[in-house]
């Protein structure tokens, strides 16, 4: 009898011949091999096969990567069991072909991890804990740590290595925005075999450098796969973080706070979350550092946090001017302000490099009143409140809508902010008499045109969206035109990513310490935000005390797990999913569902269990933004 479809990897048993016994009862007569079970790396057939290893590939392993027959076609796969329990009356068809070694047996679990906690396919995980070539066997040469001794001891490694010693669980360390990664990755690997996770390529290549200088056993990730596999230490982006590692013993992730860090496509996994995870599962310690700890960070410590010493921290952010816009004619001056345009003038003098980030794409339409200047602003949350239709203030985060009578002075007459980066940057030329680069996303450099970086470092004063903090290594002013549009953006993180903008704008600028004289200037409406209190005084606790309990009242992550599910076969997979005890449904809004639920386990549980339909569904779980 045949049990499964012959082309999906399983053929029937033959006739035994006349007056012929097996051995084992019903089991089949197997050529020379061993039964292997794998994951076809194939996102339509959500389901494991057996094959047989012949015997003449030798041993199998865990892990490795073979080729196999499936519906007619050569495919990739994931060993990840040896003699399963094939079913009986069934002999598995022979793999094609041996690639090399995958992911370990610990990295496959990890995997298997992040596809429930993110509601996804194992086979999209595998494919992020794999190699970008084929890899034969593990780097087999003597590795080699940190020797402390040979470097000056500094106040960042000192207390890297005590939290270290406080054992298995995740340590939060607030560092400051000037903090050396590379310290940080040298203390660790003196250790043993360390992962260094960052955001930022140029982090990256930093912390490479300086370990090899230091005579460290390291390698980049992806292309370092079979140095990890090892026995060497790892430095990477977000992928690093599924490494197959044999003696790992510590996890760090630098700048955890970077929304850059979680994957925007589905599944939205998060290198933080799957480092603790990991990290939990070794009983190693997961060290998660940033100038401005994430909320979930926060919630996912096991220790008290530790940060630098007051003075060494707050020294490396920049030294941080409001500029109050509300008594301002704004019709008038328009995006530049008196001060402002003294103070770029003033750079531009000294020879120094000027910065203006104006954000338009994805940001809030704003509206401010047109008797005080005062933005309108979301009573409930504090999000930005847009006009659609005239009649009544919308929340764009919550959906709460109220009259149109500003909170400030009870004027009902509101105007449109109207913003634009092109056009900003032609006014700002004409003011200041000279070139005025205009930079967004969609710039050279950022469509990876190697000789644009001349472009860039040749410009005096570039204005563009927060791309442009990314363009450059260095600048004497860094400006925020118009700092409401990131203090009332709709997406539920944005009190946290618009400090994290002032933090990259103080590596900028060289932070306080920095004699030159550089600064960040705040042009806003809302002079008492907590987020400019946290700027100004170079601390993110205000920030961090105003946002906990908002993020309750708004049932949003890390206080709750929250999910967003649109695509054309959406509609189905709700259906499908129905209506759980422990999942709230809301929706549709713009052709998406918002499923929330007080535990992240039980959401995903939850959604795990639902059979995917055919079509687009875009699942995406604790997502940076909530609409797209």
């Amino acid at each position: 009898m045949t049990l499964f479809d012959p082309e999906f990897g399983l053929e029937p048993k033959k006739p035994k011949a006349a007056g012929e016994a097996a051995s084992n009862g019903d089991a089949p007569l197997l050529p020379n091999g061993v039964v292997v079970r794998v994951v076809p790396d194939v996102l339509g057939v959500p389901r494991t096969f057996d094959y047989l290893w012949p015997e003449r590939l030798g041993e199998p392993s865990d892990g490795a990567i073979v080729r196999i027959r499936l519906n007619g076609r050569n495919v990739r796969a994931w060993v990840i069991a040896k003699d399963p329990d094939t079913p009986a009356g069934v002999v598995p068809v022979p793999i094609t072909k041996v690639t090399g070694i995958g992911p370990s047996r610990e990295v496959q679990d990890l995997c298997a991890w992040a596809a429930w906690r993110w509601i996804g396919r194992l086979p999209s995980m595998l494919r992020v804990a794999t190699a970008d070539r084929a890899v034969r066997a593990p780097l087999r040469t003597k590795v080699r740590h940190v020797d402390l001794s040979a470097i000056a001891a500094t106040a960042v490694s000192q207390d890297v290595l005590s939290l270290v010693e406080r054992g298995a669980g995740t340590h939060v360390f607030t560092v400051s925005p000037d903090t050396d990664p590379s310290r940080v990755a040298a203390a660790v690997c003196s250790l043993g075999q360390a992962l260094f996770i960052a955001p930022g390529v140029h982090t990256a290549d930093s912390v490479q450098r300086l370990l090899a200088r230091l005579d460290c056993s390291v390698a980049r990730w992806p292309h370092g796969f079979a140095a990890g596999a090892g026995g060497h230490s790892i430095v990477g982006g977000r992928s690093a973080v599924f490494a197959t590692m044999p003696h790992l013993c510590c996890i760090v992730v630098w700048d955890e706070h970077d929304e850059r860090l979680q994957n925007e496509s589905s599944p939205t996994w998060h290198p933080r979350e799957v480092a603790i995870e990991r990290a939990r599962r070794l009983g190693i310690p997961c060290i998660l550092i940033s100038p401005c700890p994430s909320l979930e960070a926060l919630a996912a410590a096991t220790s008290p946090p530790e940060s630098l010493a007051a003075n060494l921290r707050r020294s490396g952010w920049a030294a941080v001017q409001v500029l109050d816009r509300r008594t301002e004619d704004v019709g008038r001056s328009g995006l530049f302000s008196e001060a402002l345009v003294s103070a770029i003038r003033r750079q531009r003098e000294s020879g120094r490099r000027v910065i203006c980030v104006l954000n338009r794409t994805g940001r809030a339409r704003l509206v401010a009143c047109a008797q005080c200047g005062a933005t309108a602003a979301c009573e409930r949350c504090g999000a930005a409140a847009i006009l659609p239709d005239g009649s009544e203030l919308l929340c764009l985060r919550c959906d709460t809508t109220r009259p149109v009578i500003c909170e400030s002075c009870g004027a009902t007459h509101m105007k449109l902010l109207r913003l634009g980066v092109t056009k900003a940057a032609g006014d700002l030329e004409v003011l200041l008499g000279e070139p005025v680069l205009a930079v967004t996303a969609n710039t050279a450099a950022a469509t990876g045109d190697p000789t644009s970086h001349r472009l860039f470092d040749a410009a005096g004063v570039l204005l563009g969206t927060e791309a442009v903090l990314h363009r450059v290594s260095d600048a004497g002013l860094v400006a925020f035109l118009d700092f409401d549009q990131e203090l009332l953006a709709p997406r539920y993180r944005a009190a946290e990513e618009a400090l994290a903008l002032v933090v990259r704008a103080s590596r900028l600028t060289g932070g306080r310490a920095d004699s030159s004289g550089g600064a960040v200037l705040l042009q806003t409406r809302m002079p008492d935000h907590e987020v400019c209190r946290s700027a100004v005084s170079g601390d993110p606790g205000s920030v961090q005390a105003a946002e906990a309990p908002r993020r309750e009242i708004l049932r949003m992550p890390p206080a709750a797990g929250v999910a967003s599910v649109g695509g054309s076969a959406a509609p189905e997979w709700i259906e499908r999913l129905g209506s759980p005890s422990a999942v709230e449904v809301q929706g549709p809004t713009d052709g998406w569902w918002l499923l929330r639920s007080d535990s992240t386990e039980e959401l995903c549980d939850a959604g795990a269990s639902v059979e995917r339909p055919a079509g687009t569904l875009r699942l995406r779980v604790d997502p940076v933004r909530l609409r797209h």
